[in-house]
């Protein structure tokens, strides 16, 4: 075995120091193990490192303690408050200034968590990375070549968040040459230059390329990055880079591979990780829950958090809602116009009822992070465009596969489009109410170029939603829909100045 012998130390995250054999931990700084034998402390305990990561993600007051900080699913809200599907029927604290888009500065606290969060997580994971870099490719153990996929896939996907908090997406041509976010595969003493939005898909691209081969064979349990869950997030990063053929090939490959849910599972109140689309979440229990500082005690209106006992109530936007037939299972997951009645007695229109759970104030309901759904809608936008006029045809008949299973009678009652924009918008829509609040709304208008407008006839968004500038429609590249570079990053780093400031 050949070990890097980089003289560096390393800061090892706190699961492994807590694990780790002691024989390593004995220096006076034991947050500290030298870089020559971080290879050896992997071979010992190859999953505390990357336990530690998914630890972060279900952790509370990471960043500050408040009842919006508890990881992962409170970075998928915020990213759906700030788009449209998600209409907040009662503003008042927890993610209600992110919906109404007055934490996009710099100073304000949601910059600095999601920068902190997911460069907290990089740092890590590059700690594992670079320990297996310096052993030969051949030589790796089964474990090893799992671990080493796992962190691979693991880092793409906190670039990709980054980027996408952090500069817009779009089509590719209009933003590859924007500037994008410092890039680390090393541990680094300074901090790095913005660089151009094509550098940070660099790397997530070739990370998730990587990643996959590395992965096969491997069964973590859901609660760890599968070979198919890297295969479905490549498929996900090529689509907003524009690399079509490749988005087309990843999803396929989960297409074929995984199963879709039974309708009751569907109205089930998406709470259990052994649901057979989930393909990444979290089991939660008595050991890991939050309690209060939850995603279902932000989200269920029949529980008693905030979502439910508090008033806080969460809606699908009327107009996205009016686009799923009656057919369609998943227009039984909301409330109609007449509403449904949530945990404080309120009656509120177009409440939503996918997100609900049982357990009452102990918050045991599991959370999903990465559903085989999503792939059916990627292959048929790369269908439409990679494949001219048989991709219109070939889109459709994947469409008809999620939709069948969908539909209530069995066989769906939607018309495709025959055109490809036309195409290319239902693919749009469906895929926003299939995937409603799971953290990927405002990522999506902004790659589309769509308009964010809460303000039409019979919005059921509050008066008052939009607090910079009030309520209005907010265009593609609109300075409210991008986060700023937390100030903590412009003091710190002679790189990032603020000539180099998001607007």
């Amino acid at each position: 075995m050949k070990t890097n012998k980089i003289k560096t130390a390393i800061l090892l995250p706190a699961l492994l120091l807590a694990t780790a054999c002691s024989d390593f931990l004995e220096p006076e700084d034991s947050r500290y193990v030298e870089s020559e034998r971080v290879a050896d402390v992997l071979e010992l305990t190859p999953d505390a490192i990357v336990q530690g990561i998914y630890s972060r993600a279900i952790q509370y007051a990471f960043y500050m303690a408040q009842h919006d900080d508890f990881g992962q699913k409170s970075l998928d809200l915020s990213v759906d408050f700030s788009a449209e599907d998600i209409a907040y029927y009662n503003p008042v604290r927890w993610f209600a200034s992110i919906y109404r888009f007055e934490e996009h500065l710099a100073n304000t606290p949601r910059p600095g968590r999601q920068w902190q969060y997911n460069y907290a997580n990089i740092r890590d994971l590059n700690t594992i990375l670079i320990a297996l870099e310096g052993i030969d490719e051949v030589t790796l153990s089964e474990s090893q070549r799992h671990l080493k996929g796992e962190a691979l896939a693991l880092r793409a996907f906190h670039y990709f968040q980054l980027i996408n908090l952090f500069q817009t997406g779009g089509e590719w041509n209009h933003i590859k040459d924007l500037p994008g976010v410092p890039v680390y595969t090393t541990p680094a003493i300074e901090g790095g230059s913005r660089g151009k939005v094509s550098d940070v898909y660099d790397i997530i691209l070739a990370d998730y390329d990587a990643a996959v081969p590395l992965l096969a064979g491997y069964d973590g349990g859901k609660g760890r990055i599968s070979q198919t869950s890297a295969q479905l997030l490549a498929a996900r990063a090529n689509l907003y880079a524009g690399r079509y053929d490749k988005a087309l090939t990843y999803s396929s490959a989960v297409v074929e591979t995984t199963s879709l849910m039974p309708h009751s599972e569907y109205t089930g109140g998406f709470n259990n990780i052994s649901n057979a689309e989930w393909l990444w979440g979290v089991d939660v229990t008595a050991e890991n829950t939050n309690f209060y500082a939850s995603f279902f005690s932000n989200m269920d209106s029949q529980g008693p958090g905030y979502g439910g006992g508090l008033g806080r109530y969460k809606c699908i936007d009327r107009r996205l809602y009016d686009n799923i037939r009656p057919d369609d299972v998943r227009k039984a997951v909301f409330a109609d116009a007449t509403g449904a009645v949530g945990a404080d007695g309120k009656t509120v229109p177009y409440l939503q009822l996918k997100f609900t759970g049982t357990s009452g104030a102990s918050f045991l309901e599991d959370l999903v992070y990465l559903r085989s759904a999503e792939a059916y809608y990627i292959k048929a936008e790369a269908q439409v465009r990679t494949q001219g006029a048989a991709g219109i045809a070939a889109a459709q008949a994947t469409l008809d596969i999620i939709s069948n299973a969908r539909a209530t009678t069995g066989t769906h009652s939607y018309t495709w489009d025959d055109s490809s924009n036309g195409l290319l918008d239902q693919i749009s829509i469906h895929k926003r109410f299939e995937l409603w609040g799971e953290g990927q709304s405002a990522f999506e208008f902004n790659r589309l170029e769509k308009t964010i407008d809460r303000t039409y006839p019979g919005t059921n968004h509050p008066v008052g939603n939009i607090t910079p500038g009030g309520d209005r429609a907010l265009p593609w590249h609109d300075a409210l829909r991008t986060l700023q570079i937390p100030v903590k990053e412009l003091e710190g780093n002679p790189n990032i100045t603020t000539a180099d400031q998001n607007p």
